[in-house]
């Protein structure tokens, strides 16, 4: 862990200064993950949230920060977590779209009441995330978007890569 922060900090000391254009951004999705782990497959559903907070633009390139939390579960079982990092995104102002893809790091927290094969009760251990989308803008101030999340969870000997799928909307505080 101590060399992804490394990473980072040299990402961010080596973005030359330009004008930044502050704006702060919400978001809220539907998630549907695929908890797959050695012995089953499960379904969880429920929601993430998040912050994106806007920083320089380097060519055509949206440098941002994203945090974001996500609560899945079903009966039994659950899998909560709050990770944070940078957003890439590139706006194609023709068409509307902005693809994006982010890596964030964080923690999550496990939670069976079910599975007798594993250890009952709840663990909580460290997470990161990959994740890939598209937003269309709907007007000024809102977007809709989908992206999709391939995630590490390193609790349980590391069994556990969540897949997650999510639709929702973002609003912007500030027209665009």
């Amino acid at each position: 862990m101590k060399y992804g922060w490394l990473v980072l900090l040299l990402l961010v000391v080596s973005i030359p200064p330009t004008k930044a254009n502050a704006q702060a951004s919400v978001y809220g999705q539907f998630s549907a993950t695929d908890l797959k782990n050695l012995a089953s497959t499960d379904l969880l559903f429920g929601g993430t949230v998040g912050l994106i907070l806007d920083g320089p633009t380097w060519h055509r390139m949206q440098i941002s920060a994203d945090i974001q939390g996500r609560f899945v579960r079903k009966s039994g079982e659950s899998l909560n977590g709050a990770a944070a990092g940078p957003r890439f995104s590139f706006p194609l102002k023709k068409h509307g779209l902005t693809p994006y893809g982010e890596f964030l790091v964080g923690f999550a927290r496990y939670n069976n009441s079910i599975y007798a094969y594993q250890p009952m009760g709840a663990t909580t251990d460290s997470q990161i995330q990959v994740n890939g989308g598209v937003a269309k803008k709907l007007s000024p101030h809102w977007d809709a978007s989908v992206d999709y999340s391939y995630s590490q969870y390193y609790a349980l000997g590391g069994e556990y890569n969540p897949k997650t799928f999510s639709v929702g909307a973002i609003y912007h505080f500030v027209k665009r």
